[in-house]
């Protein structure tokens, strides 16, 4: 007779080993996890954002240049340097006390916008023309002045406020 051999049977791995070590390798491999890759770790590094502008130089800003049309236009003479004389005088001292604020809180700013407003600003010649401009700054400064009532300190939401009234009665007087 003959004899049989029995032969040990292949060592099979199951499929669900198969398929959890695929699609472990799938995800490294996704995720960028390469354990033979030989590139270099990434690092961020992030800045620190610039300091806020102070809103205080941009009202500065706006005040001397509508200084600036309105001494313009006084210095013409005539009826209309009547009517505006009040309102430069209103502005310069809205300037100063702009000025002296921005000084308070930070002098190298103020240093920055201590420059006294001088130069000549081209304005229209006829006189409703001129009124019109001055009326528009008026109107385009208070709202700037309400607006950053909301972004200031109490002190100077006061101060803005106070300004914005008064750029108020100037729209009414030029109206």
């Amino acid at each position: 007779m003959m004899e049989r051999v029995l032969q040990p049977s292949p060592t099979r791995l199951p499929r669900r080993a198969v398929l959890i070590g695929a699609g472990t390798a799938a995800a490294l491999v996704t995720a960028g996890c390469n354990p033979f890759s030989a590139t270099k770790t990434t690092r961020t590094v992030t800045a620190t954002a610039p300091p806020p502008v102070d809103p205080m130089t941009n009202l500065i800003a706006t005040t001397q240049l509508h200084l600036l049309r309105i001494q313009s236009a006084v210095a013409r003479g005539g009826a209309l340097a009547k009517t505006l004389t009040p309102l430069r005088d209103d502005r310069q001292a809205h300037l100063d006390a702009l000025r002296k604020e921005l000084a308070r809180t930070s002098p190298d700013a103020a240093a920055a916008t201590a420059a006294p407003a001088t130069g000549t600003v081209a304005i229209p010649q006829e006189a409703a023309s001129v009124l019109a401009v001055i009326r528009d700054d008026a109107g385009n400064a208070q709202v700037q002045f309400t607006d950053a009532t909301s972004t200031v300190s109490r002190y100077r939401a006061q101060l803005l406020a106070s300004i914005a009234a008064c750029l108020a009665t100037h729209r009414t007087v030029l109206a």
